[in-house]
């Protein structure tokens, strides 16, 4: 079914302003680093909220209702919000002693939602306030939460096992059949090594519970009769946070993103890259087709050791 969009209710929508998204950037990064989950709000509901002598507004959100007409249920309000106001003036450097109770809507500000241990605040702060331009200094100079940081993931899937003649006549122009889902394992350097599930259609990387290993997808070992040896599909770099990393649990899904036609990739055998090709995909399957043979030559002689001659010309051997 077609949806019909009005071009002219694009203008309707309301318009962020630059000052007030940089402003709420740096007041939100100032108080989660001393642990206070903020959030800014782009549309304020109506209603009161108590007014400060520069211009800075703030109320307890949950339904509490300014009225002033009663001085003593605004009182006690405040009592309950002590705490966390006490926080925002040492965070903020802000004075929060309430001049009055205003009714009207906050103009020229931004809003947050700050959330203490047992209170919930929301506060107006002007865009053009004086402490402004010290909240861009310091929540520039803040250093990334340990959580907040990249991690680099190289991603390696399970391929099928090949007889060891056929892997090694892969050649450009051929194409090595991938299922839809594969064992995959995630290795994020000094943060560790995930095993799990990778289906290839949504992009997304299951963790599986301890002791899933590479090559655990149910076609056996390889026994000294079909001499199989199992490829490995190295796919390029992926970039997470740690906090994704932490909070993986088994039967979690990480997304990695869409894994397209196109995509380059690595066959590779223990570890050593045997093909280049490109990922395509097959129906409701997937294949590598092989572009490049890196060329492993398991005819190449082994390091001589101590003591041991290796003749220049092949005729001194005879």
């Amino acid at each position: 079914m077609a949806t019909m969009l009005r071009v002219d209710a694009l203008g309707a929508l309301p318009r962020l302003d630059p000052a007030a998204s940089a402003l709420g950037d740096a007041v939100v990064a100032l108080l989660e680093a001393q642990g206070l989950d903020t959030m800014i709000v782009r549309a304020a509901a109506p209603g009161a909220w108590f007014g400060c002598s520069d211009h800075v507004r703030f109320r307890l959100s949950g339904g509490l209702v300014l009225d002033p007409a009663r001085i003593g249920d605004a009182m006690n309000i405040l009592d309950d919000a002590d705490p966390l106001l006490v926080r925002l003036e040492q965070i903020l450097g802000l004075s929060l002693e309430p001049a009055d109770i205003d009714g009207g809507a906050p103009e020229r500000c931004v809003v947050l939602e700050i959330r203490g241990d047992c209170t919930t605040m929301e506060i107006a702060v002007p865009i053009d306030h004086p402490q402004g331009p010290r909240w861009h200094e310091e929540a520039s100079a803040l250093e990334p939460a340990p959580a907040s940081l990249p991690v680099l993931l190289h991603v390696l899937v399970d391929g099928p096992r090949l007889p060891m003649a056929e892997a090694g006549a892969l050649e450009p122009g051929d194409l090595v059949l991938l299922g839809a889902r594969a064992v995959a394992a995630l290795e994020a350097g000094p943060v560790g090594r995930f095993a799990g599930l990778l289906d290839f259609t949504s992009g997304g990387f299951t963790l599986q519970p301890q002791g899933t290993t590479m090559a655990a997808d149910g076609s056996g070992a390889a026994t000294s009769r079909d001499f199989a040896v199992p490829l490995t599909l190295r796919l390029p770099d992926r970039m997470t946070s740690a906090a994704s990393l932490a909070g993986l649990r088994p039967g979690t899904a990480l997304p990695l993103g869409p894994l397209t036609d196109g995509m380059p990739v690595e066959l590779l055998v223990a570890g050593r890259a045997l093909a280049r090709g490109e990922l395509v995909q097959m129906g409701d399957r997937f294949a590598v087709l092989i572009e490049e043979r890196v060329g492993i030559d398991d005819r190449a002689p082994p390091p001589a050791g101590d003591g041991d001659t290796v003749p220049a010309d092949p005729e001194a051997a005879a």
